[in-house]
């Protein structure tokens, strides 16, 4: 169930053999409530199911972004992340995320706009 589309964004800048890539087995958790954060991902393959209480309140496919919240407000994670299918996610920190606005003037846009549509999403079930 997904409350919102993700809008898709050209990530082929981060298709190399440069850029790390984590692999998550379906069911386990990317991330967790609570938990420090100083990263975003992208997934490159599979599902992630994000949930807030419990309640899963977006589904992720591949080329979809999660975690933006954390590389901007460098607060503890809001939402579980957890992998429906088998996952791969590129990790973005703080440096790849500047990097990547420098080559792609858009990304950070794009990453503005996935989390006002969850904002809005989430404004919508208070």
């Amino acid at each position: 169930m997904s409350l919102l589309k993700t809008p898709k964004t050209d990530f082929r800048i981060l298709d190399r053999p440069d850029i790390p890539v984590r692999s998550y087995a379906a069911g386990e958790a990317i991330v967790k409530v609570g938990e420090p954060a100083r990263e975003m991902f992208l997934l490159r393959k599979g599902k992630v199911a994000i949930s807030v209480h419990d309640k899963t309140v977006e589904e992720i496919g591949p080329g979809g972004i999660f975690g933006e919240m954390a590389l901007i407000d460098r607060a503890a994670r809001s939402a579980n992340a957890i992998a429906a299918e088998d996952c791969e996610v590129v990790p973005i920190d703080e440096r790849l995320f500047v990097i990547l606005v420098q080559d792609l003037p858009y990304f950070a846009l794009d990453v503005m706009r996935v989390l006002a549509e969850r904002l809005r999403a989430m404004n919508k079930l208070v």
